[in-house]
């Protein structure tokens, strides 16, 4: 069975968080796997995802391993992520700030927007399970380059501004396209459970 590449990529306007960079030297390396790092510095998040997948697809790699510059991942979860043989599967982090325990994953629901009330609750999920959701944040993020590839666009990631003034983050975007367009199911590894650094100025 030929080798999996796989790319490591971090999209970042200016610098990797030290606690992120050490979890990403840290990870265990799946078994039969050859795995490269990347990072995109110096553009908005949906410019630096879109040259991420860009890349993704002329470097001939299998998979992207995304990881957002602020996450602290445990050192299993690309192993575990990749195990589950999903075309789009997230780890999962807790909300910015959110005392609640709410996760940045979205339950399946009936309805077409992403809303705070559809926010997964950490504490209400069990571990060691591949649940499918509606989307999430893709701080922690295990895609198939065919994902990219069967979209084909090069503009897989956008943010959406609706005339009410609300914003679609492009990483949602992804997700409602993906899903809602392109027909691809998206899961979430319950046991991938990222920390997420918070700095701010009180």
């Amino acid at each position: 069975m030929p080798r999996q590449r796989i790319i490591i990529a971090v999209p970042t306007y200016e610098s990797i968080d030290p606690a992120c960079f050490k979890s990403i030297y840290d990870l265990e390396t799946p078994e039969g796997c050859d795995v490269e790092f990347n990072f995109v510095c110096g553009y908005d998040c949906a410019r630096a995802r879109n040259l991420i997948a860009q890349q993704t697809l002329s470097g001939r790699y299998d998979y992207v391993f995304m990881v957002d510059s602020d996450m602290v991942l445990p050192q299993k979860a690309l192993t575990l992520l990749l195990a589950a043989d999903k075309d789009i599967i997230l780890g999962w982090y807790p909300r910015r700030r959110d005392m609640a325990g709410r996760t940045e994953l979205f339950a399946l629901s009936e309805s077409i927007d992403f809303d705070d009330d559809c926010n997964m609750n950490i504490s209400k999920m069990p571990l060691n399970e591949v649940v499918e959701v509606k989307g999430g944040g893709l701080g922690c993020a295990l895609v198939k380059a065919d994902v990219f590839r069967k979209i084909g666009s090069g503009r897989w990631f956008q943010y959406v501004e609706y005339t009410n003034g609300s914003v679609l983050s492009e990483d949602l975007f992804f997700c409602h396209n993906s899903r809602t367009t392109h027909g691809f199911k998206i899961y979430a590894h319950t046991s991938v459970r990222c920390g997420h650094v918070c700095k701010y100025v009180q």
